[in-house]
């Protein structure tokens, strides 16, 4: 799922941050909830379900979401983490 996160410049214009996530939750309401707490977003788009082969590759387990993109963070360093 993909989360917008406004951040506040010094210009007029308006800058967003981008984030991709996996979760790994069958419920896509609690996978947004999830997303949206670790975010700190308003608003998450879910993109697509994964399945179980692409959850295993990521290294995640039931109930844990990680960073897959980061406009401001290098996401080969995040690590899995549960809510």
């Amino acid at each position: 799922m993909t989360v917008a996160i406004k951040e506040d410049g010094d210009d007029d214009d308006d800058e967003h941050r981008h984030i991709t996530y996996a979760v790994a939750v069958a419920d896509q309401r609690k996978a947004v909830k999830l997303a949206l707490k670790d975010s700190g977003a308003k608003a998450a788009m879910v993109n697509c379900p994964l399945e179980d082969g692409m959850l295993q590759t990521l290294g995640l387990e039931p109930g844990e979401l990680i960073v897959v993109h980061d406009d401001e963070i290098d996401p080969i360093t995040v690590r899995p983490r549960r809510d």
